[in-house]
Formats: structure tokens, sequence, C-alpha cells
């Protein structure tokens, strides 16, 4: 043992020895890139060294997320550099010279200026993509999209490659509802949409979608990451933001941000509210095998509702110029309701003839609340040398969470519903309160020239604990069960840049211990623990004439919920009741992307080529209840394999002077595999999505106009299909007194297809639904931005933020 620490330790005296020589004759350039307009650092913008004489190629960089470069080992001579990234014009800086004299170069901010062109007497300003790609994810810019203002987070991603939304605001990425929502890379108190309905359009700078993530970030959710990164102001003084929207239905919203930076601190508070309201009309239709064949047929009209609030605050408080204490904390409230009217007529088919006629009316409510807080503390350490430091942060939250399902049942012996024949009512009440805690620690060690070795460690423990009651006119049933899950983890990335090839690997531990205990089923023994690794791969090559080449490997898992594996009945109402699996396997995933971009100037295309195999594919399973066959038990289950096999192509074309169009196309194969030992027969299918999004902006009136739309394909379960739907939407903004105020008219779904079908086609029963809601529909915005602005003065200036002696914002 003492002989393999004496070789780490020598290891480790060696790197640093490397990581600090530097050989005689060379010397090194720095500096940050800046975008002209904004005044915001650029990242990954590629940074190129030529040699004077001949114009040769010497050697080049890459940004990091804070805009700063840093060119090693550079041999004496004279030289000039080339700034050039996606949707910017190229920027030359002219007579570079390393000498004695002159060792180490910082050329300070370089800024670089997205394209500006005239046409006429009117002013046309084209717009950056709203996309961009980076090495590891997709950044969406929110402000580019006036479709989504007055919205939440899922308004933003009905327009974003890999992403797919329903009618009910369901997210998926490629195909998976499974996935990572973090908050300016933390966690969330809410689960997958639900986190995203909350939050305001208004209150967000960018959305990460990550599909392939380095080892750095939790291994969790098969279709990937979505990162909310939110507005904040760091700029001496107060500013801030305020907004409002009213919408079709009475549906509302409002927001507000200050923020005031003072010397040392830096302080927020903000707070929203939401009430979203939707409406339209479902049918439902199903029919049960058997020895004779059991039909039911329904007609609903519903309202779905929206609806919540949070307020936040916290602090940054700089202790020194390389210690960052921060703080913040929430306390917030998430509602869904469901409520409708339903007309439904139950008969049975005997030898082909209509008997034992069923008419009834039912009154529906489904009601989920849930009140939530959460808590955060987070201290950054950053020594001497750029970009190393270490950073400590705790989390913790807590949901309390309430569900209420309202059943009234009216039954009649004639289809003019007069003769009562029978009267029922059921109400389920489900109560659960979740707690997490989160401890982490990050290490970044800078190496070589380009290099950078990342190390952390990570306990999360989540703890659920739920009461479940089904009550009728009779009787009443109660269950309840404690969920608790303790995941400790551990990561180590290394990434480097050599010339034109970057590249990041990545290797991640996780211990995981579950356990459910069930007041039912004292002895019974439900506690499971295994170890995992994942490993990641990124890489990237900067080819000749502007083109660039990314590829990228991930494992993941998808560990099942508390709820799906309660092995308890639970009612919800007369004709469907649920029960977990306490066999559920975790999902396993292997995921593969290449991607390939082009720029032209203000111009770009990229192609991204994705492969996902998934094993122990956890879907709901539906089936008949072998004591009844009017009941419709749901379930989750291990139905074996799955792939995806895809290609999604995604142009930035100013196609005039004055229109910008971004258009992007996902064509996949999908196949689940045979598996008889589940009951599974194997399906595949070929599909198609795509999205096109149209802007331009008039400079001189202060107007933009934004045409998108989406469509998303049919695609396949386990047990049936989804049909495709798509949407076109209109938006206006008219921007005032000097873009401090701005008023936005969004129309949604001008052409009324946004509509939802799938189907459940198996030897037991088959099933149908649909779902069309009222649209089109319309919501109207006011924004005020307090000191969002800088005179023109101070932004020529640079103004617009401070950089300390680090190169850190």
């Amino acid at each position: 043992m003492k002989y393999y620490f004496k070789i780490i330790l020598l290891l480790f005296l060696s790197i640093n020895l490397f990581a600090q020589d530097e050989p005689k004759g060379v010397g090194n350039i720095s500096g940050f890139v800046i975008d002209e307009i904004s005044n915001n650092t650029v990242e990954y913008a590629n940074v190129v060294l030529y040699s004077k004489q001949d114009s040769s190629l010497v050697t080049g960089g890459i940004t990091n997320a804070k805009g700063y470069f840093n060119i090693e080992n550079i041999p004496f001579g004279q030289y000039y550099i080339d700034i050039d990234f996606i949707g910017y014009n190229k920027n030359r800086v002219e007579s570079i010279q390393i000498n004695n004299q002159h060792l180490n170069i910082n050329l300070g901010k370089i800024k670089i200026q997205p394209a500006l062109e005239l046409l006429g007497e009117v002013e046309i300003e084209a717009e950056r993509s709203r996309v961009e790609y980076k090495l590891d994810r997709k950044v969406i810019t929110v402000d580019k999209d006036l479709n989504a203002v007055g919205g939440s987070a899922v308004d933003v991603l009905e327009n974003v490659p890999s992403v797919q939304t329903d009618v009910d605001g369901e997210v998926s990425i490629r195909g998976s509802s499974n996935f990572l929502v973090l908050i300016d890379g933390r966690p969330s108190p809410l689960d997958g949409s639900d986190a995203l309905q909350q939050i305001p359009a208004s209150s967000i700078e960018n959305i990460e979608i990550i599909t392939n993530p380095s080892a750095k970030y939790d291994p969790d959710g098969v279709g990937g990451i979505i990162n909310i990164i939110l507005k904040k102001q760091k700029r001496v003084g107060i500013n801030g933001q305020f907004s409002a929207s009213y919408g079709s239905f009475n549906s509302y919203t409002g927001e507000a941000l200050v923020n005031v930076r003072r010397e040392k601190i830096n302080f927020f508070v903000g707070g929203n509210i939401r009430n979203s309201i939707g409406q339209g009309n479902s049918l439902f239709e199903q029919m049960t095998y058997g020895s004779d064949t059991l039909v039911l047929e329904q007609d609903n009209s519903r309202q779905r509702t929206r609806k919540g609030g949070e307020i936040k605050g916290g602090f940054d408080y700089y202790l020194t110029d390389k210690d960052i204490l921060s703080f913040s904390a929430q306390y917030g409230n998430h509602g869904f309701g469901r409520s409708g009217v339903e007309e439904a007529i139950k008969y049975w088919l005997r030898d082909g003839i209509e008997t034992d006629y069923y008419y009834y009316i039912s009154d529906n409510i489904f009601d989920i609340s849930s009140d939530y807080w959460t808590t955060d503390l987070n201290y950054t350490h950053k020594f001497m040398r750029q970009g190393h430091e270490l950073q400590a942060y705790a989390y913790y939250s807590n949901r309390a969470r309430q569900e209420v399902n309202k059943y009234v049942e009216t039954g009649y012996s004639t289809p003019n519903y007069i003769d009562i024949v029978n009267s029922d009512s059921t109400r389920t009440l489900e109560e659960s309160n979740v707690s997490q805690f989160r401890g982490k620690l990050d290490y970044t060690l800078p190496l070589f020239a380009e290099g950078k070795l990342e190390a952390g460690y990570q306990i999360r423990h989540r703890v659920s604990t739920n009461n479940h009651n089904f009550i009728t006119i009779s009787d009443q049933v109660n269950t309840d069960y404690t969920f608790d899950r303790n995941i400790q983890s551990g990561y180590l990335t290394f990434s480097n840049i050599a010339g034109r090839f970057g590249y990041m690997l990545g290797l991640r531990s996780e211990y995981t211990f579950r356990s459910i205990e069930l007041t039912q089923l004292d002895n019974q023994d439900t506690s499971f623990s295994f170890i995992d690794f994942f490993p990641t791969i990124h890489t990237s090559y900067k080819l000749p004439w502007d083109m660039q080449i990314m590829a990228s490997y991930s494992r993941r898992i998808n560990r099942p919920r508390g709820h799906q594996l309660n092995p308890m009945v639970e009612v919800s109402d007369p004709y469907n009741i649920r029960q977990g699996n306490p066999l559920l396997k975790p999902e396993d995933t292997h995921a593969a992307e290449v991607n390939i971009q082009k720029s032209f100037e203000s111009n770009f295309v990229s192609l991204e080529v994705y492969y996902r195999h998934t094993n122990n594919k956890i879907e709901r399973f539906r089936s008949i209840s072998p004591d009844n066959p009017e009941v419709m038990i749901s379930t989750h289950k291990n139905i074996g394999e799955d792939r995806s096999i895809g290609a999604e192509m995604m142009t930035n074309i100013s196609l005039t002077k004055w229109w910008n169009f971004n258009l992007s196309g996902n064509f996949y194969y999908y196949e689940i595999f045979n598996n008889p030992e589940n009951g599974i027969v194997g399906n595949n299918t070929l599909s198609w999505g795509g999205r096109m999004n149209q802007t331009f902006r008039i400079k001189k009136t202060n107007s933009m106009i934004q045409v998108s739309g989406f469509y998303f394909g049919p695609s396949i379960t386990s047990q049936g299909n989804r049909e495709g739907s798509g949407m076109i939407n209109v938006a206006l903004r008219q921007d005032f007194f000097d873009n401090n105020l701005s008023v936005t008219l969004n129309l949604r779904d001008i052409f009324d297809t946004m509509h939802f079908e799938y189907a459940y086609d198996t030897p037991e029963f088959y099933s149908y639904f649909s779902f069309n809601r009222k649209s089109p529909t319309f919501d109207i915005t006011v924004t005020y931005r307090l000191n969002d602005f800088k005179s023109k003065k101070e932004r020529e200036n640079g103004q617009d933020f401070e950089i300390d002696d680090d190169g850190v914002m």
C-alpha cells in the first residue's frame, strides 16, 4: 500500500512541476472575448494564432465559460490572432510580438460584433441565433422567443431542438419523459414538467439542453438534463424587471425581480404568481375482450388549470477577492387542477348483439397542491492561478403535497338521462411529504496550457412519506409507505485542448441504497443497494473552412421512484386503480452523439447524429383486472430493450437583409425489442419532426415580429401508438422609452391544429383517447426594465460589468 501511495504522490508532484514549468524562449497571450452589443462574455469562441511572416497556423484555443482564453508556450516571433464564433463577424488583432521584453501579453477585452445590416431608410438588426451549440449542450436564448413571453419554461421549449411537448404541457427529450431539471445548475424541489411549468419565461436568461452530460453531473435522467439559467444582474446599483400578462380564459401572470449591488455584496429579491387556464373536449373509447365484449364510450368537456407562485431572495458576499459566499432561499406553491363533466354509455356485445345498456353522467375534480421551500449555501475559493478553485455546496428542500380526486356518478336507464337507476361517489386523498438534502464538494486544477482536472464528491438523501385514502359511501381503504434513498458519488474528469483538438474524459461512481417501509407489510424486506460506474467522453475538432465536429458518449440511469415501487393497491376511481412494482429495476442507457457545424458569416448549419440504447426500459403498463372486466389496472414494468437512431439538422440563415430564418428537423428510427417473457411484442417506427422560427426586427421603429411552428410525428409504445401534432404561433413586440418598456401580443395555435391522440391495442383490450383544446388563444404582456440599459458612453467604455484581477465576472 505504501508503494502505491509513493507512486501516486510522485505523479502529482510531477504534474505540478510540469504545469508550472515554462520553457525558455516562449511567451503567452491571454484576453477576454466580449459581445460588442450586450457586453456579455462569449463562451467557446475560436481563438486562432497565425504567423505574421507567412500566415501559417501556429496554434489556437477556445474561450472558457467566462470568455477567457490563454494561449501558452508560444515561440518568440510576430503574430496575429483571429477571433471567430457562429453568429458574429470575425475580428482580427494585428501586430502581436513575443520576445524577452513581451513575454506575457494581455489583450484585454476583445469585442466581436453581431451582423448589423441596413435596408434603405429602415435599419434592420439581424438577430443572433436563439439556439447555440456548445461542446456538451445546446443553449437557448429565451429573449429571442417572443412566442414564450407571458408563458413558462415549457412554452420556450415548444420550439427547441430535441424537445417535445404535448397539449397538457408534458415535456420529453427525444421521446423520453425521464430527464433531470436543474435551476442554475442546482436541483429543483419539483419534478420534471411540474418544475418547468412553474418557472416564468420572463425570469429565464437561457435554457441549456444537455443530452449527453459529463461525469460532473448526476447521471439521472435517460433523456439528459434541462438546466434553467435565471436572469441575474451584477452591475453596481439597483436594477430589475417587472412584467404582467393577461390571456384567454382569464389566465394571468405577474413577476418581479430586483437586484442591488453595493461594493462587496450583491442582493436579489423576487416573486411571481401564475394562473394558466386551458379548455377543451376529449373523447374516450374502450373495448374489453373476453367471452363477451364490454364497450365504453365517453365524451368529456374539461378545464385544466395550472397555478402557483413563489417568493425568493439571496445574496452573494465577496469576502475577499478570492472568496465568495452565496445564499438563496425560496418558498412557493404549485397547483394543478382538472375538472370536467362526462357523458358516457356502457354496454355489452354478446354474439354481435348490443345489450345491457347503462348511461351515466360523472363529475370529476382532480386537484394537486404543493407547498415547498428550499435553501442553499455555496462557498467558492479561487486560488492564485486562473481557473484553480474549490467549491462547497449544501442544499435542503421540503415539499408537502396533497392530491384530491373527487368522482360523482349518476346512472340512467335511458339515453335521455331522465330515469336515475344508480348514484355513486368516491373520494381519493393522497398526502406526501418529501425532504431532500444534498452536499457537494468540487475541485478544479488547471494543467498544462489548456488542460483541466476536475474532481468531486456528493451525497444525496431523499425521504418521502406517503398516505393514500380511498373513500366511498360505505367504506374507506388506507395505505401508507415511506421511501428512503441515499446516493453517494464521486467523479473525476480531465479535459484539454491540443491545437484544433479538444477532449474531456470522465468517470463517475455511485453507491445507491433504497428502501420502502409499508405499514401493511411489516416483515417484508424491500431494501436494495448497488454500485454503478458512469463513463463519459466528449471530443471536438476544429476543421478548416469554419467547420467544427464534436462527438460524445455517456452512460445514464433512471432509478424508479417511490410510487412506482409501492406494491399496495391505490384506487383512483371505480374504474381505475394503480399498483407499484417492487421488482422494478433501474433503466440503463448508453447514448452517443456526433455533431458537425459549418459557419459562414452570420449563418450556420448543424447536423447531429445520435444513438440511444436502453436496457430495463420502464413504461406505464395497463391491464384488465382479473376480478372485474370494468376495472383497469395501471402499473410500471421493465418491458426490456429499446433503441433510437436519428439525425437532427438545424440551420440559421439570413435569407434577405431583413429576414432571419431558423429551421430544424429530426428524423429517427425507434425500435422496441421483442420480449416474450414480459409479454412484449416487438415494434418499430420511422418518424420525423420539425420546427421553424422566422424573426425580423425593424430597429427604427423598435418592433419585432416572429412566426414559429413545430410538428411532432407519430410514435409508438409497447402497447400502442400516439399520433402526430403541431401548431403555428405569431407574436409581435413593440419597445418604448429606449427599450425600457415592452408590450408583446402573442397568438398561439392560430389554425387550431394542436390535438392529442393515442391508442392502446392489446389482446386484452383496445382503447382510444383524443383531446382537442380550444384554440386559438392569446395573451398580452407588459414588461418594464429598471436601469436595464446603460448609457451609450458607458457601453462604449465597457463599464456594463466588472472583471476582477483574476478575470472572473
